[in-house]
């Protein structure tokens, strides 16, 4: 078999593994809590404060994104995970000095249509507390959210 022809059928392989009907799924990485529920953490990030060209390090925080198996709307149980969840970054947060953290709760692994987003700061006496925001992933194609209403 050729060099061209290898490479072809590689590319081709490719192609097919990474499309829509490939199955490609979000990777998630499941965590107990310690209420003994077991939740799929999708996203855990180091953000940065920036404002375009400007830096605001009092701003850096981390971010965890997890699919939430409680059902919308959000109600006292998802405020409860959620402060569960917020434990996974809580250490490392304040290791790192950081004084804000954010935790969102998606309905599944596609980040699409409604979630809630839950805003952490730490108060100078060390105390974390959050505020809980709605929040909605649009469908960038159609213009809609990824719901269609």
């Amino acid at each position: 078999m050729s060099p061209r022809t290898l490479h072809a059928l590689l590319l081709l392989a490719l192609c097919l593994g990474c499309g829509p009907s490939g199955g490609y799924r979000q990777p998630t990485s499941e965590h107990r809590l310690s209420s003994g529920r077991l939740i799929k953490v999708t996203s855990c990030l180091l953000v940065w404060g920036a404002d375009h060209e400007e830096r605001h390090p009092n701003q850096d925080s981390f971010a965890l994104e997890y699919v939430s198996s409680l059902p919308r709307p959000a109600s006292k149980e998802l405020d409860k995970e959620a402060v569960e969840v917020f434990e996974l970054i809580r250490p490392i947060s304040e290791q790192w000095g950081f004084t804000t953290a954010s935790v969102a709760a998606f309905p599944s692994a596609q980040r699409t249509g409604p979630y809630d987003i839950f805003f952490f700061s730490r108060s100078p006496d060390g105390h974390w507390s959050f505020v809980r925001h709605s929040a909605k992933v649009y469908n960038t194609k159609s213009g809609r959210d990824a719901e269609g209403s």
